[in-house]
């Protein structure tokens, strides 16, 4: 993977619980209203902890903030006015925020397999760039897309289970009669601040580079120890730190091991704040890491935690180390993603 390859494919009272690795809270009351980001009309979900906010356009969350420290989790797209993905198009840098879901690739590809080889799989996928049906069910709010080069019906439904969760539930229909493969990544693009910390469940202690472009990882296909890595030059890094402003360098690695925990979290060292990504291990086995710091053709610096259904981005290769990511004719796969809030502050 070069460089324009990464910059294009790179997010009530207290009840003491275990879930996933993270704290969660007593269930409270949560409202559902219409509201406006930018230029967009967005829907907003909140209750006295959390406050996520949703554009059609991709479904995208254009916000998560816990607002008891007023921390804002996501990148928010620096144009006074939003930018809109085109279909078919590259995911840009100025467009590239929030959280949205990559499907059925991520990186363009061709589709292998009957009836539909041949077919030219977009970069990113289709869904984020198409606009989700909108519907609001109680103080649930629920997207649904439609394939437009492969048969299938995707919805993904929000609701705030607990005062600092935010939850998504997807439903997977294929509308055909074959067999169909995939890959679904979630792709949250994350602010961070030197000094975050990413905390993995123990079975993530080897990786696989994608890309490295400073080269500390290596070349694409190499094996890795993490979170502690010692590099071809002796140089010790500690992956699990984001190094600071003086770096210019952008990564993406996979796990070898497949999940057992379906968990991932990134803690910030400023106030606390941290968020917690729980899923379910059988259906996304993978997890990949984007780490950018100041990289060249996207100065931001951002992390990505990205639970997935196969690793190395395109379907066409990753059936080489998964034959599980894929949906019967006619069938239906489910999965959750859960978002939970915490902060050093909560006693």
């Amino acid at each position: 993977m070069n460089r324009r390859e990464f910059v294009h494919t790179t997010v009530g009272s207290f009840v003491p619980a275990l879930v996933y690795g993270t704290t969660q809270e007593k269930r409270v009351n949560s409202q559902l209203q219409q509201s406006q980001y930018k230029d967009q009309a967005s829907f907003v979900l909140e209750n006295d902890v959390v406050r996520a906010e949703f554009v059609a356009h991709g479904a995208r969350m254009v916000s998560l903030r816990d607002k008891r420290l007023n921390h804002e989790f996501l990148f928010q797209q620096s144009s006074p006015k939003y930018v809109r993905g085109e279909y078919g198009g590259l995911l840009s840098p100025d467009q590239a925020a929030g959280y949205d879901d990559m499907f059925p690739t991520i990186s363009e590809c061709f589709y292998e397999d009957p009836p539909w080889k041949g077919i030219h799989m977009p970069d990113h996928g289709e869904v984020w760039s198409l606009d989700w049906a909108v519907r609001k069910e109680g103080q649930a709010l629920s997207f649904t897309a439609a394939g437009v080069r492969l048969p299938y019906r995707l919805t993904r439904t929000i609701t705030l289970p607990s005062a600092n969760q935010l939850r998504m539930d997807y439903v997977l229909e294929n509308l055909s009669d074959f067999e169909m493969v995939y890959l679904w990544s979630a792709h949250p693009i994350l602010k961070v601040e030197p000094g975050c910390r990413i905390v993995l469940p123990e079975e993530c202690r080897q990786g696989r580079t994608a890309m490295s472009l400073s080269g500390r990882l290596g070349a694409y296909g190499d094996d890795f120890n993490w979170p502690i890595w010692t590099d071809s030059k002796g140089k010790r890094h500690d992956l699990s730190l984001l190094r600071g402003p003086q770096v210019q360098d952008a990564e993406k690695y996979f796990f070898r091991n497949k999940l057992v925990h379906g968990w991932c979290r990134l803690q910030y060292p400023s106030n606390g704040a941290s968020v917690n990504i729980s899923f379910p291990p059988d259906e996304l086995p993978y997890l990949a890491i984007v780490v950018a710091e100041n990289a060249p053709g996207d100065p931001r610096s951002l992390i990505l935690l990205e639970p997935c259904s196969a690793p190395f981005d395109r379907i066409d290769f990753s059936k080489l180390f998964t034959r599980n990511s894929k949906v019967a004719a006619r069938g239906v796969r489910k999965w959750f993603v859960t978002f939970s809030l915490d902060n050093k502050t909560q006693s």
